[in-house]
């Protein structure tokens, strides 16, 4: 064979392999996308003007582009590796006709080259693009208004070619391992794996089937209830991620065979094409991946936990700001609150100063519950800031009645509290008893008074009772009153840029609180998502590979249905629900999962769990519920050339 017609046999070779390639050829060039436009966006300077913290912007485009890039590395060797596996007989073909393995190293240097280099042009040239808009959703994100222009960098190039050329490297490694390891005979048989050889379920499969699905529900049942066992909290955080991710193995490897095989043993050998297609094929395909439909089932858990606390956390910044910062401005001292004043009056700004005396007093009783274990040497009472009603505003408090308020999330997953029923306050030996009538999150003292511990309200009189018995600490309490600044009407950033002079003295101010927080959520939810989307994108193109991997494999037996007399629709029935299985089976796991993680802690994170979580949850349905029409469309493809 001449070397013009071996040449030309091997180019049109690879343009006709390059049509199985389109999903990954988009997948590789996302992947250039995603990772320049992370190096541009860190490197534009108007949008660093704009943030309160340039640790903040540094810190999370390094840990984006470090998390990115190990994902990007991942993806490409696994699907390298698959394709390697599509293409053993092709490689054989080649060695058979008279290539040696140095030319066929060769000839994949080149096709890799092409499809690597190729995609890196067209990916930085959309990156440039694509990072002025995810710019803009990051500044709309952080509530900073900017306009946004367009800027190229040559280090961005620079550094974005040099990840792309190690990864190359990394490819043709790779492939040069496979070629000099793999024999020719094992390459004419590396894809010959079948169900043919399951041996089918045993007694060890049924127990094991059963005791993966035990593991991932104890996992489950602690981390629901790892609150109560107190000291152990830490310990048993170790022991829940050990059942849940054992336990997943265990159910992909065993339970999700052993589940199958028990509904089609309830058909009573009555199977269809359905059940021929889908049950029988998954129960090995399942077992068979295991170890990688864990993976991605842990870290679609990781990525959309994460997910969910980053964007609970942005959800409840106001909340987190009102509850730690109840005035405008807070001091530490009265002669701080009184400059402040001052300054404010030459400006012409109108406000009101506030004043809260405070004492501390030990809480229990009836209306108080504790539903976890308290470490030993510790006391299971609950520690309180005790303010007089004419102080504050909005409260109307009886003589012997008690309103707690300031309430943090953290500490109402595991106390509660009981209206109408007595609480008795404790300071040494004097005790005083009174009604709690209401409970509340709204705080009136600031953190650096409370101790980040709830507050109470109480008429006057029962005040002016408790300061008098009160035996004050010098050396150990904490401070006795709070000093703060309402401004009358809104404030505003240049009310505190005005306020906010080196030579000051240092206060806390509400608006400076939330811009901090919302820009530090804002960063942190955005490089998480962008992250998480990065690992959806490239697990979908993963079980896409393998499910094109497998209608091959399953050519012939769809041309044997349709020789029987199965209609195209009956067949792609049963493939419809065996693409249902391949990938709801992973997301359900996944999403199950994320919701026992995020309801064991999402309560350190913000006040409000539902929407946030659900919202997250509810975009990873729909873009991996796209890679599993994608696979039924080439799935559908391959019946209609079967015959």
């Amino acid at each position: 064979m001449s070397a013009l017609s071996l040449n030309s046999i091997i180019l049109k070779n690879f343009f006709k392999n390059l049509k199985n390639y389109t999903l990954y050829i988009f997948a590789l060039v996302f992947g250039v996308v995603l990772y320049f436009s992370l190096v541009l966006m860190s490197q534009d300077e108007s949008a660093a003007k704009e943030l309160t913290s340039s640790d903040l912007r540094t810190t999370g485009f390094i840990v984006g582009s470090v998390l990115l890039v190990v994902i990007i590395v991942t993806f490409v060797m696994f699907a390298n590796s698959i394709f390697l596996k599509r293409r053993n007989r092709e490689l054989a073909l080649f060695q058979l006709i008279g290539l040696t393995r140095g030319k066929i190293f060769r000839i994949l240097i080149l096709e890799n080259a092409v499809i690597y280099f190729g995609s890196l042009i067209i990916g930085i040239a959309f990156g440039f693009l694509v990072s002025r808009i995810l710019l803009m959703i990051l500044l709309r994100m952080m509530q900073i208004e900017l306009s946004v222009g367009m800027s190229f960098s040559m280090e961005a190039v620079i550094q974005t070619a040099i990840l792309f050329v190690f990864i190359f490297a990394l490819l043709m490694a790779q492939n040069f391992i496979f070629l000099k390891r793999t024999r020719l005979i094992k390459m004419l048989t590396l894809d010959q794996s079948s169900e043919s050889n399951y041996r089918g379920l045993g007694a060890g499969t049924i127990i094991l089937g059963i005791l993966g699905l035990a593991m991932i529900i104890s996992g489950y049942w602690l981390s629901a209830n790892m609150i109560d066992f107190g000291a152990l909290f830490f310990l048993l955080m170790f022991g829940v991620l050990f059942l849940t991710i054992a336990g997943t193995y265990i159910t992909f490897k065993f339970s999700v065979a052993f589940v199958l095989n028990m509904i089609r043993k309830s058909k009573n050998g009555h199977v269809n094409v359905n059940d021929v297609l889908s049950l029988t094929s998954i129960m090995f395909k399942m077992k068979s991946n295991a170890f990688l439909l864990t993976l991605i089932s842990v870290i679609s858990a990781l990525s959309m936990g994460m997910m969910s606390l980053s964007y609970i956390s942005y959800y409840s910044v106001g909340h987190s700001v009102d509850t730690s910062v109840p005035n405008d401005y807070i001091f530490y001292e009265e002669g701080d609150m009184q400059f402040y004043s001052d300054l404010l009056d030459d400006n012409g700004i109108e406000h009101e100063t506030v004043n809260i005396p405070t004492i501390t007093y030990d809480a229990k009783g009836e209306a108080i519950t504790v539903d976890m274990e308290t470490p030993e040497g510790m006391s299971s009472e609950l520690y309180l800031s005790i303010v007089s009603e004419e102080n504050v505003d909005g409260f109307e408090v009886g003589e012997n009645e008690l309103v707690i308020t300031g309430i943090p999330n953290f500490m109402d997953s595991y106390i509660g509290f009981d209206l109408n029923h007595p609480v008795t306050l404790v300071d040494d030996d004097y005790e005083h008893t009174l009604e709690l009538v209401d409970a509340g999150e709204d705080a009136i003292l600031p953190s650096h008074v409370s101790f980040g511990s709830p507050q109470a309200v109480v008429s006057s009189e029962v005040y002016s009772t408790l300061e008098d018995n009160h035996n004050y600490d010098e050396e150990t309490a904490q401070p006795q009153e709070s000093f703060a600044i309402d401004i009358t009407g809104e404030d505003s950033q240049a009310i505190f840029e005005m306020m906010d002079e080196e030579n000051n003295p240092a206060f806390e101010s509400k608006i400076n609180q939330y811009t901090n927080q919302i820009q530090g959520t804002g960063m942190l939810m955005f490089v998480i998502g962008f992250v998480g989307f990065a690992f959806l994108l490239t697990s979908g193109c993963i079980l896409y590979f393998k499910q094109i991997g497998e209608s091959e494999d399953e050519r012939g037996s769809y041309n044997v249905l349709r020789k029987l007399g199965f209609s195209e629709k009956e067949i792609v029935k049963g493939l419809t629900i065996k693409m249902v299985v391949t990938f709801g089976v992973p997301l359900l796991i996944g999403l199950l999962h994320t919701y026992f993680a995020v309801n064991a802690g999402w309560f350190l994170f913000g006040s409000e769990m539902w929407t946030p979580m659900l919202t997250v949850m509810g975009a990873y349905i729909i873009l991996y519920s796209v890679f599993a029409l994608i696979s039924l469309m080439y799935y559908k493809k391959v019946v209609k050339e079967s015959m």
